[in-house]
């Protein structure tokens, strides 16, 4: 058998005999200085007995009567090995039954570690372990476990975004196909409002695609980013104002509110624009007519906040943690033409954190939803001038 498959190269056996060998080294040397003290102090003993008895033992010294020679002192020490070869065998048994026991303790969660972490790399996310032990083994299957549902929740998402991709793509691509095989065989005429349609869906397309790509991009940071300083009260009231008839349509009310002094910032204003911009048509989508938006600029000590409240219908707690995730709606019953293609979110996310920034929103159900991203004073990846 090989060396590294070798017995002995098993932590099992490697710490039992460490164990025993650590117990018999400690049974040899107790055992020494048992032997050797105990024999000192009986022939001491031993003479002050024959000091005081001296009279009675016609002077006769322990030298003169065999010292440790004597048969008395012979009959003791055979004793006393006998005695101390039986103790330190018990010790030795004893030892190997508790180095098993305790060795057992401490190599079972690794081995079922092991054997989980195995069945992961041949594919099998859903393996867990039982977290036992001291704390180091605690921790590392807690870790092993936090890993496969890492891994786990990332290959689901994974395959539910190239289904979502597919189904984003399926849609426009079946209206093209049906809509040009119609022209062809003249069942629809190739009029100027016939092709606006099709010049619709192929805008469809493409702006999904560059969703796709943008998000790709910050994910892998391969983003590229042109920052500048920014005033961010007029960079934020132009984009509201530009964004003003889509929500009087809908009979929606949209303000600003920024203070007049420290909203200067350093961003990309095209991936900052594209932030808001997705962050109110989200907010439009999902406020009843008559409600009202607003902006909300906030600096601080670091850098700016900035808020988009609604009035719209809230967000339930189970759907708060996936807001930011590719193709998630919180309503799965929107079709792509009134819930988008579920990528905006995901979209503001990287690109506030491309900026070294963060994201959170605060909803309840029937008052509203407000969404929060922070950016620091100095963008991530800015050299000043």
């Amino acid at each position: 058998m090989g060396r590294r498959n070798g017995l002995f190269n098993r932590l099992s056996i490697r710490l039992t005999a460490a164990f025993l060998l650590a117990v018999i080294a400690g049974i040899a040397i107790v055992a020494f200085s048992v032997y050797q003290g105990t024999t000192s102090a009986y022939a001491a003993s031993i003479e002050d007995m024959q000091r005081i008895m001296g009279g009675w033992m016609g002077g006769l010294s322990w030298e003169m009567m065999g010292g440790m020679n004597s048969q008395p002192a012979v009959d003791f020490t055979d004793n006393l090995g006998r005695t101390l070869w039986v103790a330190g065998g018990l010790g030795v048994l004893i030892a190997i039954v508790l180095g098993g026991v305790f060795t057992r303790n401490i190599v079972a969660p690794l081995g079922e570690v092991t054997v989980a972490a195995r069945r992961v790399a041949g594919g099998d996310l859903s393996q867990r372990v039982n977290v036992r032990g001291s704390s180091e083994l605690t921790d590392l299957g807690e870790s092993f476990n936090s890993m496969a549902r890492t891994l786990k929740h990332d290959q689901d998402l994974r395959q539910n975004m190239i289904a979502d991709i597919a189904h984003e793509l399926r849609t426009p691509l079946s209206v093209l196909r049906a809509n040009i095989e119609a022209m062809q065989d003249g069942i629809l005429g190739t009029n100027p409002e016939n092709l606006e349609s099709l010049h619709q869906e192929t805008v469809t397309l493409a702006r999904l695609i560059e969703d796709l790509r943008t998000l790709s991009l910050a994910e892998s940071g391969q983003l590229k980013m042109h920052k500048e300083l920014t005033d961010m009260k007029a960079f934020s009231s132009k984009i509201v104002q530009g964004m003003q008839t889509q929500f009087d349509s809908k009979g929606i009310g949209v303000a600003l509110e920024a203070p007049d002094i420290g909203t200067d910032i350093i961003i990309d204003p095209a991936r900052i624009e594209q932030v808001l911009r997705n962050l109110l048509a989200n907010a439009l989508h999902y406020t009843p007519d008559g409600g009202r938006v607003t902006v909300k600029l906030m600096p601080d000590f670091d850098g700016l906040t900035i808020s988009v409240a609604d009035t719209g219908l809230g967000i339930p707690p189970e759907d708060l943690v996936h807001l930011f995730e590719r193709f998630y709606r919180v309503d799965r019953s929107r079709a792509r033409s009134t819930g988008g293609s579920g990528l905006g979110l995901a979209i503001v996310k990287q690109l506030v954190e491309a900026h070294g920034g963060r994201v959170w929103v605060n909803s309840e159900i029937g008052k509203g939803s407000t969404f929060f991203f922070h950016l620091p004073v100095v963008a991530s990846g800015y050299q000043l001038p």
